[in-house]
């Protein structure tokens, strides 16, 4: 009974380790796996829930590491993270996992980057064109960071929920013989 019910949730339960390690483990700015918890949940979850794993890790993360800081710049972070998840649903196809795991990669990433940007240019850039550029040029770094982090990150969630999927499949064909 126990066993079947962590089979029915194995996805949930597996995301949640995903959003404990992403709040405690250390990491250069911006490389997180939070994107990648996105995309993943978004790709695999049936539940509403996928929408608000990447924003529960970056709050976990944040309550952890640097605390509550503008709200309003919080809440386009945390917007940018939302991104994620839509991406995972909409760009990641589980059947063609490895041609469009990299599009979702980069559209989570920039969607990141852009919807980010524009909480900060709005608290701290002048609401000019040139600012916007100033802003998002500031920005650059970090998105390079956002890049490789989904990137690390994508693989070795995605790769490891394969792997995992495949074995538990061998154990149940090696039960039923």
């Amino acid at each position: 009974m126990i066993m079947h019910k962590i089979r029915a949730h194995r996805e949930v339960l597996f995301l949640l380790g995903l959003v404990v390690l992403s709040a405690v483990l250390p990491h250069p700015d911006n490389v997180t796996p939070i994107g990648a918890l996105g995309l993943f949940a978004g790709a695999y979850m049936r539940q509403r829930v996928f929408l608000l794993l990447p924003a529960i890790a970056a709050l976990i993360a944040d309550l952890a590491t640097v605390g509550v800081y503008s709200l309003l710049i919080m809440t386009f972070v945390y917007g940018g993270h939302l991104l994620s998840s839509l991406c995972g649903r909409y760009l990641v196809d589980r059947r063609k996992l490895p041609s469009r795991l990299p599009l979702g990669i980069l559209a989570a990433s920039f969607g990141f980057y852009l919807v980010s940007n524009i909480g900060n240019w709005w608290v701290y850039q002048p609401p000019t064109v040139a600012g916007v550029i100033e802003c998002c040029a500031a920005g650059l770094p970090y998105l390079f960071r956002t890049l490789l982090g989904n990137a690390m990150y994508g693989l070795l969630f995605f790769g490891c929920w394969e792997l995992v999927n495949r074995k538990m499949s061998g154990d149940q064909k090696l039960a039923r013989s």
